[in-house]
């Protein structure tokens, strides 16, 4: 068992004093802002406000054909004190004006705005930048009043940039290589990102298949501590060599240009950056198109000399132009919609720890390792089933009993006493009868029956099966030939299948049925609005029946009783049946605690709304409770209801907004209005010991207080209202806030280093800095490699080779979620550590892999599958 698991996140070194250096900056002018956001308005038809320059195309510009631009800062358009331009030496003015005035004149080109773009253009021809030296401080940082960092609000954007390029003048050598890896810096939305470049070449069945290694950069901040974290993440980066390439309708692609300076006297310079450009399908002019802020058309006018590709080019042979033609090259990125990859993503912890080394000696002295974290907590999982090898037959034949027993009196409590009705709606008959099998095993059943109907009785249990074929019901949706739009098709053709599943399946009274639904896999419907899912989980919520889909199996290697397994067992979660192990925290547990977890899900844009909306969803377990222990909070009754109930309220909810005279509420009516239902929760929990659970990426931007330069502990706060301590809301409440990657890197990935110079591995805990105090309140929780995943040697390498093996490029490496759990109040006298730890352990339970959220919010992220077609979740390899 390790005892310690490395952050690859990075603070401020307070020996080596406060980060200074001087940059020559240069702001973007009044006079160019003004006369700019007039032109620009000149063809604005939106409703909606002009939204600002498109500064962002010009920044990536100037990236790319500027080599001395360090940086850009972020609000320099619409702030002419904000710096704008971060560079070493001051840039000249042939440089930076002949891109400035390429991006102008594309800013509108209509015919009818030439004379205003001449105008504005003899305008800027006028104004030279202004450059001045400016001192930065990169570890600037306030605190706030809860005592954590605040970072000045430049550094977010402005110090990844840095730190990448810094990284990039240093080669990396991979283990067993014999030659230097060197890395390109890579501007992005949030931070930065460095890839290996030229990309590695691994060739199996003939064919050569690319990919590169990629570290992300960002910054952060951890709840109550005084330092900001720069976290750096590894990972894959693949290309796409597969001719064509296939970009589904709706969907884009990302590519990064490797590009020559087009300036006298800087050819031979060793380029650090990759340009990043996006190519996304036009329905109006039939193909794909450069979209948004890429700026490959202005440098393609600028550049006159060299030829660069198009989006066809690149689609029609991205391999040709990946190998490089002249001294140009681009990489189309590989995403998962586009199908597999020969190439598995992620690393393993033995070749990130590597990397991170490396990291580590190119931020010194200025940024210092974070210290690794040591166990808080002896105890790493609940109550729970004993783990029995496979050859002891009868000691897991009585396991397996008693797991049975425990499903079949969870089950009886979700159910009320009441049967279960399922329907099995497949396409093959082989999926049939696994899914028979499997819910037979998982029940203990022994006579499966036989015809289309079905009753199986055991242990005071009644089960009603229904089987019949899914017909058309699976088929891709089709929109009428009549629709005015394709919007508003798609709508019709969900309405339409929607009806189609209430006319072949009669209203359920009672509790809510179930129905195990094969359907092909969501890469069979590759247009946008034609798969069939959302559409069938409507419909059948409007039979009160709840429905879990199983994939059609695509050829012999997919195991069906697995997946037949897997889809049983979250039917039955959806039900209800999914109550909390007890959890080992010790005796100073309250009695009868119940936990609630909180989570907003966003239902996405359709053609009757415009525009997305955000719902909060609430689940209480009561593990204690003889009937419907797991419940979800129902805003219109103001009341718990039972979990299957209110994901079925969840999808009849959505006919609201079908009405004609209903309106979609803003951004900040639904704030408020979410703000309004933590409220009404916290009241109606008052009165038990309550543990609630909030994931503050995912809430922060609907409950503002969440933002950790708000937080303070052991108080609560809300809009409009100040800060009350946590005992306002009641004496029995404790309140432990999550975070998980986030899709920003919120938190670290890690490792678990070896002992005794052994390879890097996993641990499994609940973790904590060494220094901390009694009073701490942050710790990381880490969970298993699910025993369902392949296993996976700890010192697989892909960038390197090991002493006799060729590097196996081809494996996917899984890697468990890291969650930061932060005790945000808890009374006086209890220790936060607990809290802690009771969080920790629901991510354990015997009916499932290690999940990656406690089972109360994992069950509320889930009912998103009710406002919005989703797949199951699990681990994203790393």
């Amino acid at each position: 068992m390790h005892s310690l698991i490395t952050p690859c996140a990075y603070e401020p070194d307070p020996s080596a004093g406060p980060w200074v250096e001087d940059f020559h900056v240069t702001t973007f002018a009044e006079q160019w802002r003004s006369e700019l956001t007039d032109l620009c308005a000149l063809g604005w038809r939106s409703r909606d406000p002009f939204a600002g320059l498109p500064i962002r195309k010009l920044d990536g510009l100037l990236r790319a054909v500027a080599p001395g631009v360090l940086a850009t800062g972020r609000g320099a358009a619409a702030d002419s004190t904000v710096p704008w331009l971060y560079a070493r030496e001051p840039l000249p003015a042939d440089v930076v004006l002949p891109a400035f005035l390429s991006w102008v004149a594309a800013l509108r080109p209509e015919t009818e705005h030439q004379a205003a773009s001449r105008r504005v253009l003899d305008a800027v021809r006028q104004t030279e930048p202004e450059w001045s030296t400016s001192p930065v401080e990169l570890s600037g940082t306030d605190i706030s009043p809860g005592g954590t960092a605040s970072p000045h609000q430049r550094l977010y954007a402005l110090l990844p940039e840095l730190l990448a390029l810094r990284l990039a003048e240093r080669p990396f050598r991979a283990e067993g290589q014999d030659t230097d890896m060197w890395f390109r810096a890579v501007r992005l939305e949030h931070g930065a990102e460095l890839v290996s470049w030229p990309p590695q070449t691994f060739r199996k069945n003939g064919q050569d298949h690319h990919y590169s290694a990629r570290l992300r950069i960002t910054l952060h901040t951890v709840p109550f501590a005084p330092s900001f974290r720069v976290h750096v993440s590894s990972g894959i980066r693949r290309w796409v060599t597969r001719t064509p390439v296939w970009i589904p309708r709706g969907r884009g692609a990302t590519v990064l240009f490797d590009l020559p300076f087009p300036w006298d006297g800087e050819t031979g310079k060793r380029r650090v950056r990759l340009v990043g450009n996006a190519m996304k399908f036009s329905p109006s002019d039939g193909r794909c198109m450069w979209r948004g802020q890429s700026p490959m058309e202005i440098i393609d006018d600028l550049d006159i000399v060299r030829r660069f590709p198009k989006p066809d080019d690149l689609i029609a042979d991205p391999r040709a132009w990946l190998d490089g033609q002249g001294d140009v090259a681009a990489a189309v990125v590989h995403s998962t919609m586009m199908g597999k990859h020969t190439i598995g993503a992620g690393l393993m912890p033995g070749e990130r720890a590597h990397l991170d080394k490396w990291v580590e000696a190119g931020l010194r002295p200025w940024l210092r390792r974070v210290p690794s974290l040591t166990r808080a907590f002896r105890v790493t999982k609940p109550v729970m089933l004993p783990k029995v090898p496979r050859k002891d037959t009868a000691r897991r034949a009585t396991v397996e009993m008693r797991a049975v027993s425990a499903r079949r009196a969870t089950l009886r409590a979700a159910l009320a006493g009441a049967p279960l009705n399922v329907d099995i709606v497949t396409v093959y008959p082989e999926t049939r009868e696994h899914l028979l099998r499997q819910l037979a095993e998982l029940l203990g059943v022994t006579d499966l029956g036989d015809g289309n109907l079905r009753r199986w009785s055991v242990d005071g249990l009644d089960v009603d099966l229904v089987l019949s074929e899914s017909g058309s019901l699976a088929t891709a949706l089709k929109a009428p030939p009549d629709a005015q739009d394709k919007g508003t098709g798609a709508d019709e053709a969900q309405r339409a299948r929607r009806a189609s599943v209430a006319a072949r399946f009669p209203l359920r009274t009672g509790r809510p049925g179930l129905a195990l639904v094969e359907i092909p896999g969501p890469d069979r419907f590759t247009s946008p609005g034609t798969d069939p899912k959302f559409a069938l989980r409507l419909g059948f919520a409007d039979t009160r029946r709840l429905s879990q889909f199983i994939k059609i199996a695509e050829d012999d290697a997919d195991d069906q009783a697995i997946r037949a397994d897997a889809a049983c067992r979250d039917g039955l979660r959806q039900l209800g049946a999914s109550s909390a192990p007890a959890h080992r925290a010790g005796t100073g547990v309250p009695q009868k605690l119940q936990y609630v977890a909180l989570w907003v899900a966003r239902k996405q844009t359709t053609a009757q709304t415009k525009r997305a909306s955000r719902h909060l969803v609430a689940v209480r377990i009561r593990p204690a409770d003889p009937e419907h222990p797991v419940r979800a909070w129902d805003d219109r009754a103001q009341d718990w209801i039972p979990y299957a109930d209110f994901l079925v309220s969840l999808a009849a909810g959505s006919d609201a907004e079908t009405n004609a005279l209903w309106r979609p509420p803003t951004v900040e009516d639904e704030r408020t209005d979410v703000e309004r239902r933590v409220r009404a929760i916290l009241f109606q929990v008052r009165d038990r010991p309550t543990l609630l659970m909030a994931n503050a990426g995912n809430m922060r931007d609907s409950w503002r207080w969440l933002s950790n330069r708000t937080l303070v502990r052991d108080t609560l706060g809300f809009a409009r209202e100040p800060d009350q301590r946590l005992g306002a809301f009641g004496e029995h409440l404790r309140v432990v806030l999550l975070r998980d990657r986030n899709g920003r890197d919120e938190v670290p990935q890690w490792y678990a280093p070896g002992k005794d110079n052994d390879t890097p591995g996993f641990g499994t805990g609940l973790w904590a800095s060494p220094d901390a105090l009694p009073d701490n309140r942050v710790f990381a929780s880490t969970a298993d490699v699910p025993s369902t995943f392949p296993k996976i040697a700890r010192g697989l390498r892909k960038l390197g080779r090991e002493p006799g093996r060729a590097p196996s490029a081809t494996v996917t490496a899984w890697n468990p979620q890291y969650l930061e759990l932060t005790v945000l109040g808890c009374p006086s006298q209890d220790t936060p550590v607990t809290w802690a730890a009771i969080t920790h352990q629901m991510r354990f339970h015997d009916e499932y892999v290690p999940l990656s959220r406690p089972l109360p919010m994992h069950l509320a992220k889930l009912a998103e599958q009710y406002l919005n077609p989703q797949s199951a979740e699990r681990d994203s390899p790393e």
